[in-house]
């Protein structure tokens, strides 16, 4: 220990830390002054503030996303001051930004220590199943015709023929237009088929009967004789297929309620000012 002593870097470092503990001794630990305890927002305040909404959203806010914005930036200037009070001191807005950014990391922390129990993931899962639902997959045919080509009846009709006939897909497909339209999906979700079909087309599949020829469904291209092969409906997916994201979940809320505790008890120690037609809005 003594060798360690006898090197220039550490007795920097001891003295550095003596000096230190003789300061806080003698003044005492730095108290943030008053004035760093008072936030006033005037109306040049607010004039930034809707400036630099303006820039981001191309229009004016709403009273109520002005209301959000004043509480966004009360929010940020004492994250902000009480990173200053810390000793973290920079004054430009790049370094602001990230003294906000690192105080809202320390807050996140806190959320961090919490053991997440099986009991906690369980009583997740039975409160928010709705979130854990596996969607429908459609399996079908499709023959494509032109708006201007066929009428609903003569499509119906067309349709009904079919099933007379037990007409397999595959050779139904010549008989409408060419298109870039895929003649079959197989067991895709809502979500691919309306990529395709346009928005809603999904919804029209899910009321059709399976195993038969039905028609005609319409889209933004045209029409469409549909043979429905397959239903797959929407199923809740069991706890273990979504422990790992119930775990991410129940991570995130904890430490967003840290960081909204933290600067609950941050704001206490605050008086905060509005003037001018800040202040009317926030009395609306």
């Amino acid at each position: 220990m003594i060798h360690y002593f006898k090197k220039p870097i550490f007795q920097i470092l001891f003295f550095g830390i003596l000096l230190g503990i003789v300061l806080i001794l003698i003044y005492g630990a730095r108290q943030p002054e008053m004035k760093d305890r008072k936030i006033v927002i005037d109306d040049a305040d607010l004039a930034h503030m809707i400036a630099g909404w303006q820039r981001t959203w191309k229009r004016m806010p709403s009273k109520k996303e002005l209301q959000g914005i004043m509480n966004a930036y009360v929010r940020d200037e004492v994250v902000y001051r009480e990173a200053l009070n810390q000793d973290m001191d920079e004054n430009n807005a790049t370094v602001r930004r990230a003294l906000i950014s690192q105080m809202d990391m320390l807050a996140e922390g806190q959320g961090a220590e919490k053991p997440i129990t099986a009991e906690d993931i369980q009583a997740y899962y039975d409160l928010r199943k709705e979130r854990f639902m596996a969607p429908p997959y459609i399996k079908f045919h499709q023959v494509y015709f032109k708006n201007n080509d066929s009428d609903s009846l003569l499509l119906y009709q067309k349709a009904e023929q079919w099933n007379l006939e037990n007409l397999p897909p595959e050779k139904a497909a010549s008989e409408g237009n060419s298109s870039m339209l895929p003649p079959r999906m197989n067991l895709q979700t809502a979500e691919a088929i309306d990529r395709e079909f346009g928005t809603g087309f999904s919804d029209k599949l899910l009321q059709l009967p399976e195993d038969q020829w039905s028609g005609p469904v319409n889209s933004g291209f045209g029409s469409h004789l549909i043979y429905l092969d397959t239903i797959v409906p929407a199923r809740l997916l069991s706890l273990e297929q979504v422990e790992d994201e119930i775990i991410d979940m129940l991570k995130y809320e904890e430490k967003q309620a840290a960081k909204e505790q933290f600067y609950t008890e941050l704001l206490q120690q605050y008086e905060i000012i509005y003037q001018g037609v800040s202040k009317d809005l926030l009395n609306e």
